[in-house]
C-alpha cells in the first residue's frame, strides 16, 4: 500500500511508524523544516517531503492521486479537510481527516463516515474520551473493548499485591469465571501469554471472556477495586469537558479543576449539569487537590495541555489513596515515567486516533482491529466459506507473533483448549504483537 501522511506531528509519525514497519510505503508532508529533519534522523524507512498539504499543485507534485492512502493529521482542521478534498479530487482512494471539531461527530461517537465526501474523520480527543469512559465503567479495568457484536469481551486489567492472579501462571490461578488471561504487559513490554506465564503485582493482564462476564472476571484479578461514582478530573480543555458531560449523563458525580481561570469560567458555562462541579485550582499540590476533595473521589483522570503538569497532578492524587489514577499523555516517552509514578493506566489520544485508522485501512483481512497498547492489537475473523483456516486443527500454528485467544461459536465463548477445529461461521479473536497482524493477514488472503 502506498501512503501519504500530511503532518508529521505525533499522531501522524507514529501511523507512518506503523504502517512502515508492515512494509507499506510512506510518506510524510509538513512545511516545517526543522521537524522534517528530526524526523528524517529517527532511522524509520519513511520518506520525508517539505510541502503545503492544502496546496493542490504540491499535492500533484507528490502523486497524492495515487495514494491507495491519504491521511491528513496537521494541526489545523481546515487544512486537513482541504487537503483531503484535492487528494480525493486527483484520485486517492481512500481519505482520512483528523478533525478536533466535535459538530462534525454525531453524538457518542468519534468517527465519522462519508462527511464531504472524506471517508474517514477521526478525533484523537473524542476517540481518548471514549476510551477513558470504558475505563471508569467496569471495576478493575482500565480499558476495556468488545468483540464478536459484543459477546466477547477483552479488559486490561491491574495486578494488585493482592490479587489471586499474582504469582501464578495463567493456568493455576484461581477463578470461577469462565475467562483467559492473553497477555501481560510488564515494563511497557507486551508478552503473549503461554503456561508459564506468572503475573506480579503491578503488571497489568489483557483478560478474555464473555462480555456477560466481565465485571465479575475483572474483579477476580483485583478484587478489591472500587466503584466508580465520583470522579476528578484536572483539565477542563476538549478532552476534560466531552469527558465530565459524558461522566455525568451516566449518573457519575464529576469534579473539574483547570488552573487557567478563564478556562475554568467557559466550562463552568458548557457544563451546567448539577453534578460537575467546576473549580479554578491555580496548582495541583496534594493540599490543593484535598482542598477540592478530589480525596473523596474513586478516579482521576488527568488531561493537561501539558505532559509535565498532568504527571504531577497524577504523582499527588496517587497519593490520596484513589482507587483509580489516569494520565492522558500525548507523548510517548512520558509512558514509562507515568508507570513509574503509581498511575494505573496511561491514554494516548495519538493511539487512539491510530488505532481507528488503521483499524479501516490495513490489509489485515480482519472484521475488527484494535490496539489495546502500543505493541498489541486484538484482531477478529469470521471463519467464512473459502476462509484458509476453516476445517483446520485449533493447534495449528499461527504466524510467529500471534496467539488465538478466543472463538465464538454459536453464541457461546470457546477457548482453544475447548475445541478442535475451526468451523465456518466462528468468529476468532487473535492477539498479536510486533508485525503478526500482517502475517496472519497474509495467510488469509492465500
Amino acid at each position: 500500500m502506498r501512503a501519504l501522511i500530511a503532518g508529521a506531528g505525533e499522531v501522524g509519525w507514529y501511523l507512518a511508524g506503523r504502517l512502515a514497519r508492515e512494509g507499506h510505503e510512506v510518506v510524510v508532508l509538513d512545511l516545517d523544516r526543522e521537524l522534517l529533519l528530526h524526523r528524517s534522523r529517527a532511522g524509520i524507512d519513511v520518506r520525508v517531503e517539505r510541502a503545503d498539504a492544502s496546496s493542490p499543485k504540491d499535492l500533484l507534485e507528490h502523486e497524492a492521486g495515487e495514494a491507495d492512502l491519504f491521511v491528513a493529521v496537521t494541526s489545523i482542521d481546515a487544512i486537513n479537510l482541504v487537503a483531503c478534498l484535492h487528494a480525493k479530487a486527483q484520485g486517492a482512494t481512500r481519505t482520512m481527516a483528523r478533525v478536533r471539531d466535535a459538530d462534525y461527530y454525531p453524538s457518542g461517537e468519534d468517527t465519522a463516515q462519508g462527511t464531504l465526501g472524506i471517508d474517514v474523520l477521526v478525533s484523537p480527543e473524542l476517540a481518548a474520551v471514549g476510551d477513558i469512559e470504558s475505563a471508569l465503567r467496569i471495576r478493575g479495568a482500565v480499558r476495556v473493548e468488545r468483540f464478536a457484536d459484543d459477546r466477547l469481551a477483552l479488559a486490561e486489567c491491574m495486578v494488585t499485591p493482592n490479587s489471586p492472579a499474582a504469582r501464578r501462571s495463567v493456568v493455576t490461578r484461581p477463578h470461577a469465571t469462565h475467562s483467559k488471561i492473553g497477555a501481560l504487559l510488564r515494563d511497557g513490554r507486551v508478552h503473549l501469554a503461554n503456561k508459564d506465564t506468572t503475573p506480579l503485582p503491578g503488571d497489568h493482564v489483557v483478560l478474555a471472556c464473555s462480555t456477560d462476564e466481565l465485571k465479575e472476571a475483572c474483579r477476580e484479578i483485583d478484587p478489591v477495586a472500587r466503584s466508580v461514582h465520583r470522579v476528578a478530573i484536572f483539565g477542563a480543555g476538549q478532552i476534560g469537558v466531552a469527558l465530565a458531560a459524558r461522566l455525568a449523563h451516566l449518573g457519575r458525580e464529576v469534579v473539574v479543576l483547570e488552573p487557567d481561570e478563564r478556562r475554568a469560567r467557559d466550562a463552568a458555562e458548557v457544563l451546567e449539569d448539577r453534578s460537575i462541579e467546576v473549580l479554578w485550582e491555580e496548582g495541583a499540590s496534594e493540599a490543593a487537590l484535598r482542598e477540592a476533595g478530589v480525596d473523596t473521589c474513586d478516579a482521576f483522570v488527568s488531561c493537561a495541555d501539558d505532559d509535565r503538569a498532568t504527571l504531577l497532578a497524577c504523582t499527588h492524587a496517587d497519593r490520596l489513596d484513589i482507587g483509580l489514577v489516569l494520565a492522558v499523555l500525548s507523548r510517548e516517552e512520558f509512558a514509562p515515567l507515568a508507570e513509574a509514578l503509581g498511575v494505573d493506566g496511561i491514554i494516548a489520544p495519538r493511539l487512539a486516533a491510530a488505532e481507528r485508522i488503521l483499524r479501516t485501512s490495513r490489509g489485515t483481512g480482519a472484521r475488527k482491529s484494535t490496539l489495546i497498547v502500543d505493541g498489541l492489537e486484538a484482531l477478529e475473523y469470521r471463519m467464512a466459506p473459502g476462509n484458509p483456516l476453516c476445517g483446520k486443527p485449533i493447534a495449528a500454528s499461527l504466524p510467529h507473533d500471534t496467539a488465538l485467544t478466543a472463538v465464538v461459536r454459536d453464541g457461546e465463548v470457546k477457548f482453544p483448549s475447548e475445541i478442535d477445529r475451526y468451523q465456518q461461521g466462528d468468529i476468532a479473536l487473535v492477539l498479536a504483537t510486533g508485525g503478526g497482524a500482517q502475517k496472519l493477514g497474509a495467510v488469509l488472503d492465500r
